[in-house]
């Protein structure tokens, strides 16, 4: 259990908090690249910062702090220019650096936009997502992600809003303890309520299976959850699935012919952005766009989607609350890997602090290789035997 205090420090994710200075350290999804495309300038939000991300007439992209340093009017309502944006109010222009470049009601040769400068993010694009690093510089490589890296792929990513701390949504994925119930035993309890014959194929053909073993490794880049549910023969107990710190997730199959990522975003304190990125080889023309859907993460009456896994795991993520009072829990044998990952996650930032450089940054073009499922050596074990159960 957590004194509340300490879980105050595992959740802040704001400028000058001990996790939230390790959690700028590292690139993360901003906006899908297709979310452009109607709109040049968008609004977007990351780690407790209100941004505007656009694309100039150049195809130059540009993140700045979105209140224009003026008058403090939103830039999210500028003009794309072709080399950057104009502020609506006044019609001060401003480069993908936050070089002031022009401002109109100046008087003639004025230099005062020399002195002006809007705060700046470096910005970059990769696999029809666009990520932004808010931290120190120099900024650190951007992953490569299997999924994002291969050349030719159609790929698909849909986005959910999920009203709670980042950190509840994460540490659901390091709990593969739930599956049984929530994926398995909760869904039939629902299903025979709203469709007996869907709920008949489900116990038949679906439900999840008790697991028997799981093991959290961790790895240079992060940790891996393995367990398996019938013999040790399972993939999800030779391959395990990788979570990358801090917060992306991998799924794929061993032979690399389709794969996922699990992207948790942290926008504020009480807001995470849940991404999940699929790709499978191109079955003919390389797409010209990946599509982008922005699923909402209950009904219009307000009611949770509790029809698919995304969002039951929404459901259990929102209902702790805005932040999970952790100093009220009772953590049980199955709640290791996340037991693990908390512990990970001060070990990184105290590092950071200090000055080091936390897990899976990397900085020499030459280590940033191509991120596969296969390979991956665990560096320790931490493993839960359910037999039994």
């Amino acid at each position: 259990m957590l004194t509340l205090e300490e879980s105050e420090q595992l959740t802040q994710v704001g400028p000058g908090t001990l996790v939230g200075e390790l959690l700028r350290r590292y690139w993360y999804p901003v906006a899908a690249s297709s979310q452009l495309e109607k709109d040049p300038v968008i609004p977007v939000e990351l780690l407790g910062e209100k941004l505007v991300l656009f694309r100039d007439n150049s195809g130059k992209l540009g993140l700045l702090e979105r209140a224009c340093p003026h008058r403090r009017t939103s830039l999210a309502f500028g003009m794309p220019e072709d080399n950057g944006i104009r502020c609506a109010y006044h019609g001060w222009q401003f480069d993908a650096r936050g070089n002031c470049l022009e401002q109109p009601s100046e008087p003639e040769g004025s230099t005062y936009y020399e002195k002006i400068k809007a705060t700046s993010y470096p910005v970059q694009e990769l696999g029809g997502l666009i990520f932004g690093y808010l931290g120190p510089a120099p900024a650190p490589l951007l992953p490569r992600y299997n999924v994002l890296d291969w050349k030719k792929a159609d790929r698909d990513t849909n986005g959910t809003v999920v009203p709670c701390n980042w950190l509840q949504v994460v540490e659901n994925i390091l709990d593969p303890s739930h599956i049984e119930n929530l994926h398995g035993r909760y869904f039939g309890y629902v299903l025979e309520r709203t469709d007996p014959n869907e709920a008949e194929f489900f116990k038949a053909r679906i439900k999840p299976a008790p697991i028997k073993h799981m093991a959290f490794d961790v790895f240079e880049k992060g940790i891996i959850e393995r367990h398996y549910t019938r013999t040790e023969e399972d993939a999800s107990w030779t391959t395990g699935s990788p979570i990358f710190f801090p917060s992306t997730a991998m799924m794929g199959r061993p032979d690399r012919t389709a794969g996922a990522l699990i992207l948790i975003v942290p926008l504020d304190d009480q807001r995470t952005w849940f991404i999940e990125h699929r790709a499978q080889p191109a079955q003919g023309k390389i797409q010209e766009s990946v599509p982008f859907v922005d699923v909402p993460g209950t009904e219009v009456d307000g009611s949770f989607r509790i029809a698919t896994a995304n969002g039951q795991d929404h459901m259990v993520s929102a209902t702790q609350g805005p932040m999970a009072e952790r100093h009220l829990e009772h953590l049980g044998a199955t709640d290791t890997g996340l037991i693990l990952y908390r512990q990970l996650l001060i070990e990184q930032a105290r590092l950071a602090a200090d000055g080091g450089d936390p897990m899976g940054v990397v900085r020499e073009p030459h280590r940033n290789k191509r991120i596969d499922m296969p390979g991956l050596k665990p560096l320790r074990e931490n493993e839960v035997s359910l037999a039994g159960a």
